[in-house]
């Protein structure tokens, strides 16, 4: 399912590395009022590595754990999560990242599904999430 499609006015190297880099991932990630300490991410850019990190807010963390599945930089970053029956994920979920070079910067579609009762706010949250990556690419 496509969640989201965006042109961000950077240049796709730019953005995947936004996407791969957990000192550059750990300042844009997340949705509004939520914190991504850098302590807390951990990338290995290479298909099988690791995709982890951790939203916090008001002192409640919320694990993100993931194993890469694709990397062809600079278009495509796939991962699949654990499964997180504690928020309500009892299987996988694959989350793909496509990049592509546009005359305006970069194409960028989210793929990852989630349940008609959660898709807007997920939409919302994504949403928030890359605008703070454009303020990050943008400084």
């Amino acid at each position: 399912m496509t969640l989201l499609t965006r042109i961000v006015p950077f240049d796709t190297g730019s953005v995947f590395a936004a996407w791969t880099d957990p000192d550059v991932f750990a300042r844009w990630a997340g949705p509004d009022g939520y914190d991504v300490p850098r302590d807390l991410v951990t990338i290995d850019p290479r298909v099988g590595g690791r995709y982890d990190y951790c939203l916090v807010r008001d002192g409640e963390r919320y694990w993100l754990r993931n194993e890469i599945t694709e990397l062809r930089p600079p278009g495509l970053l796939a991962f699949v999560s654990d499964p997180m029956p504690e928020y309500g994920v009892p299987d996988p979920v694959t989350t793909r990242v496509e990049l592509e070079e546009t005359a305006d910067g970069t194409r960028l579609t989210l793929h990852r599904p989630y349940p008609p009762e959660r898709l807007e706010s997920a939409r919302a949250g994504w949403s928030a999430s890359i605008d703070k990556l454009e303020t990050v690419l943008g400084t």
